[in-house]
């Protein structure tokens, strides 16, 4: 034991021999390292700082580095590789939406420029033929303005006498007061002469055989008085006869309904009537002739066939028919017939009155 205790305390006392050879040797390395730094040049220590600066900066840059490595070492390498895949085919779908949509601007910009082009050369064309029409009508109006000065001024003719409407009653039997003459219209237009006497035996069974038809073929009830109860039906016999008439040259034939009656409305085609003089031995010859005792004639006459007017006038007068005339608008007549239809319920008939008489037929000659 002594003997341990003696070596412990050998090892001790050289110990703190070695720490106070120690601690000299730092303080004369401190005291010499002081002495070295006030020895160093400031731009030698600059340049030693910035040194230090760089290697650190260069240590940082390494340190990051091996972290990043070691960050790529725990990525899935499938999973980044599937990533990879689906970023490639994201773009790679961007740029074929990209290209369809740079081709149909191309396309349309290519339409438009074509549109366009053909647009500016329908407008050449109808410029020419503008310029082509203006050449001849200056042409034209110099040639009429020569002629214009070359033409003497007729004389006009002398003014012809239209006899105005004097009213005058029609001629009545003197035993009951009935009217002795019936009205027959007689149209004047276009210096064509048109008297609607009647509408023709053959127009008028022409008429009641379509509607006949169409009654048969649609089931229409029909009642007492040729009465159509259903007004309904009465519509459809109506149009179904105005969309496929009976034909005629020379009149336009509809059906139109007024009130509760059905009617057959008459319009002369561009066809119809006849110059006076030929009037005179066509219809008038024929309709006209021996009818003086029976009918008086209602001259409806259009502003510019007064002249026609008054030559048939002149031959109806001098064949002993009793006449009368007004002016009328241009295509504001048009002649209405009945068809033997009504729509309803025949009414019962009313009793007749014996102190009633028939009234006069009054203003309708001249």
């Amino acid at each position: 034991m002594d003997s341990l205790l003696d070596a412990l305390t050998n090892v001790v006392g050289i110990l703190v021999i070695v720490l106070v050879a120690v601690q000299i040797s730092s303080q004369e390395a401190a005291k010499r390292m002081e002495e070295m730094i006030k020895k160093i040049d400031p731009q030698e220590q600059q340049k030693i700082d910035q040194q230090a600066a760089e290697a650190k900066a260069e240590l940082a840059e390494l340190q990051q580095a091996i972290q990043d490595e070691q960050s790529r070492e725990k990525v899935d390498p499938e999973k980044l590789l599937a990533s990879l895949k689906e970023e490639l085919a994201a773009a790679e779908e961007k740029a074929k939406q990209d290209l369809l949509l740079a081709q149909a601007a191309e396309k349309e910009a290519e339409e438009k420029r074509l549109a366009a082009e053909e647009l500016r050369k329908r407008l050449l064309v109808q410029l020419a033929q503008l310029e082509e029409k203006e050449k001849k009508f200056i042409a034209s109006k110099d040639d009429l303005f020569a002629k214009l000065e070359d033409t003497p001024i007729p004389k006009p003719p002398p003014p012809k006498e239209v006899r105005p409407p004097t009213p005058r009653d029609v001629p009545r039997d003197p035993k009951n007061g009935n009217p002795l003459l019936q009205p027959r219209t007689v149209l004047v237009k276009d210096g064509k002469v048109i008297p609607f006497v009647d509408p023709g035996k053959q127009m008028e069974t022409a008429i009641k055989n379509r509607l006949k038809m169409i009654i048969q073929k649609n089931n229409i009830q029909v009642g007492e008085g040729n009465f159509i109860p259903d007004a309904n039906q009465a519509q459809k016999m109506i149009d179904e006869f105005n969309s496929d008439p009976a034909k005629n040259k020379y009149f336009e034939i509809s059906l139109l309904r007024q009130g509760n009656r059905i009617n057959v409305q008459i319009k002369p085609t561009e066809e119809c009537g006849e110059e006076p003089q030929d009037a005179v031995r066509g219809i008038f010859q024929t309709v006209l002739r021996n009818n003086q005792g029976k009918w008086y004639l209602n001259y409806l006459v259009e502003p510019e066939s007064f002249e026609a007017y008054m030559a048939i006038r002149k031959v109806t007068d001098s064949a002993g028919y009793y006449a009368g005339w007004k002016p009328i608008d241009p295509g504001s007549y048009n002649h209405v017939l009945g068809s033997g239809y009504a729509i309803g319920v025949k009414p019962p008939p009313r009793p007749p009155d014996p102190n009633r008489k028939p009234g006069p037929v009054k203003g309708v000659l001249d």
